[in-house]
């Protein structure tokens, strides 16, 4: 007879609780699509870098196995209470607690199994659509279909028997301990209210208030452009501790916050609904404190990975054009660039190729500005100098516009880093080693390439200018019709490795291979970051949202329930159903809203910090309030969809009679 109430359970909970079971549904077909993707032969040759990829997800996997076994453990303590009155009954009607236990712990995992075996073919469908994103991000022109292995089935079933062993094994625990009196008085007891006064709840806010703050500025403080220390992991862990503690405190004293000022200003107070809506949120804020601490957590940690994902694509892309604005860049020896031309011609056909000279200005005056300078050293120190024709004709194999010089003037193109330090761009006026004297018109930080020299700066002079400077490099570039890929680099260093290896000072040959650079490397190598570390971002942000969601959710649905008596006294009144519903909307606004707002605020602020490091491999200052826009928008896209599906299941809960 059990068993049957187990399956009828089972029924009635599938129903309940559809938007918990449609998470962890989700979440499993998650983790098995990702294990199909990195245990896929197919993708792993996509990119030498993925080799990487598959064990990077165990240790992800591990920890988004946390917050689902924690939003598990605490749906089937949710429902473990709920239903304990239930449970009370069964033994008064002198059914053993042994067998009791076995129903509820049959229908957890009967609820488990059908998500396990449901997830299988919705992550099977998944992979193949994560295996377009990935075809894209890598810009490849072939599809890949991703086949079903056993060792992903079995990868997954080891996780889900894991966490259900977990919250079995709390929920066994929990059932042995509770009397008939605990499981008949326990769906009444709520999480004791930590703050006992007025002023206790004021002094936790603004500790938890002045906490945060700390911890945010020793984050700025840590996060500058000139600031590279070892220390920085270890700040930086200690501020997000600090943070998380400045959360739970704000937290579990915002609820009754709240109320003390709705009930303090009569023209709130009395306002609409705004009493009966803050009565009902703070019930709720007070008792479940340190469960709000912990959705707020989340939320935090959720937006900081998809700003992070937002940062990195960012700075990634911005680096190709950093690095190679052009297909091929080869710095040689002149009479060598020639047999370069030839290899390249084998397999692409060549657009345009240019080759250029980098000059030497002994005087180093901008070099000597510089902390790495070291006086000591007996190697040649001199600034890069490039003239202005040279430097105008890459410009325009880049499409940008070119710049003009008179004769008595030069411009500076460098690092955007350089810009920050003072000694260097004061420089207005400089004397050449040949003698000719030039004033400053521009200092340029946009359209720098790294590889125009071999430093990060080069001093833009016209034509004349060169009289009697000495050549010190040159450079071939080169466009192709076709796309450019790793082979071609490959085939470079393999062909003419006798002109990328030397002799050092120790007489051990040594070979260069930075000498030469190819676009579709470098695209290749940054893609596959970008993919991996998106695609991490994303997934555990999303099991983080989606599991503070669900908490919020099932909360809300069970207390549906309870209020529907409230409502129907509502409606009774005279107050119109369309009324109702805007304060049920209202209240669950609320509730969803007050774990979001403090985490959006830390995020701001943990990006702006982040962006000092971050804005020198941008493309402008202000595009990271871009990304934490966009990365806002992903938020609250899944969010939203959390909250309409509460409102609609909360307004079916209280029509039902």
């Amino acid at each position: 007879m059990l068993y049957k109430l187990a399956i009828r359970n089972v029924k009635r909970s599938a129903k309940d609780y559809i938007i918990y079971l449609l998470t962890i549904i989700i979440s499993f077909a998650l983790i098995f699509a990702l294990n199909l993707i990195s245990t896929s032969d197919a993708v792993m040759k996509l990119s030498k870098g993925l080799d990487t990829f598959q064990y990077i997800m165990y240790f992800i996997n591990a920890v988004v196995l946390g917050v689902i076994c924690f939003l598990i453990n605490y749906t089937t303590k949710f429902i473990f209470e709920k239903r304990s009155k239930e449970f009370g009954m069964y033994l008064l009607l002198g059914i053993k607690k042994r067998k009791i236990n076995r129903m509820f712990l049959l229908e957890s995992l009967l609820l488990g199994f059908a998500a396990f075996i449901i997830s299988i073919p919705i992550g099977f469908i998944v992979s193949q659509f994560l295996s377009i994103f990935i075809v894209k991000i890598l810009e490849l022109p072939q599809a890949i279909f991703i086949h079903l292995n056993l060792k992903s089935i079995i990868l997954l079933s080891i996780y889900v028997s894991i966490i259900y062993l977990l919250v079995l094994w709390f929920a066994n625990k929990k059932m042995k301990k509770s009397s008939i009196n605990d499981l008949l008085t326990l769906e009444k007891q709520n999480e004791r209210n930590i703050t006992k006064s007025k002023k206790h709840r004021n002094i936790l806010f603004l500790i938890s208030i002045c906490i945060g703050i700390f911890a945010l500025i020793l984050w700025n403080i840590k996060f500058q452009a000139n600031v590279y220390d070892s220390s920085i992991l270890t700040i930086a862990l200690g501020c997000f501790i600090l943070l998380i503690i400045s959360i739970y405190g704000v937290m579990i004293s915002v609820g009754d916050l709240i109320l003390s000022i709705v009930l303090n200003n009569k023209k709130i107070k009395y306002s609409k609904d705004n009493l009966f809506i803050a009565r009902t949120f703070c019930a709720k804020a007070k008792t479940m404190g340190f469960v709000l601490g912990t959705l707020s957590m989340l939320i935090t940690l959720a937006l900081f990975l998809l700003n992070i994902s937002s940062l990195n694509k960012g700075a990634y892309d911005y680096q190709i054009e950093l690095d190679s604005p052009y297909d091929i860049s080869v710095m040689d020896k002149k009479e060598h660039l020639k047999d370069y031309l030839e290899v390249i011609k084998e397999d692409y056909t060549i657009k345009n190729h240019f080759i250029y000279d980098i000059y030497k200005d002994k005087e180093a005056r901008f070099l000597k500005t510089l902390p790495s300078y070291d006086y000591t050293s007996d190697e040649k120190k001199y600034d890069s100098v490039i003239k202005l024709s040279d430097y105008n004709r890459l410009l325009e194999l880049r499409g940008k516009g070119k710049i003009s010089l008179n004769k008595n003037e030069y411009s500076i193109i460098a690092h955007l880093s350089y810009k920050n330090d003072e000694s260097f761009s004061k420089i207005k006026a400089i004397t050449l080693s040949n003698g000719l004297k030039l004033q400053q018109k521009d200092f340029i930080t946009n359209n720098f390439w790294v590889r125009l020299s071999n430093t990060g700066y080069t001093i833009i002079v016209p034509d004349e200018a060169i009289y009697n400077l000495e050549s010190d490099e040159s450079h071939l570039i080169v466009n192709t019709l076709e796309k450019t890929t790793s082979a071609l680099r490959e085939k470079i260093k393999t062909k003419l490795k006798k002109y990328l290896t030397h002799i050092n000072k120790e007489g051990k040959e040594v070979t260069t291979y930075y000498n030469v650079m190819v676009k579709g490397e470098l695209e290749e190598e940054t893609n596959t970051m970008t993919m991996i570390i998106s695609t991490i971002c994303i997934y555990m942000a999303f099991i983080f949202i989606a599991s503070v969601g669900t908490i919020i959710a099932i909360q809300s649905l069970s207390d549906s329930n309870k209020y529907k008596y409230r409502y129907n006294v509502l409606s009774n009144l005279g107050v119109k159903d369309e009324n109702i519903y805007k304060t049920i909307k209202k209240q669950l606004l609320i509730l969803f809203g007050i774990p979001v707002l403090y985490p959006i605020i830390i995020n701001f602020f943990l990006v702006y910090s982040i962006n000092n490091v971050y804005k020198i491999i941008l493309a402008n200052n202000g595009i990271y309030l871009f990304y934490f826009l966009g990365s806002l928008g992903q938020f609250l896209v899944i969010y939203v969809v959390y909250y309409v599906a509460t409102y609609f299941s909360f307004k079916r809960n209280i029509k039902e009679v």
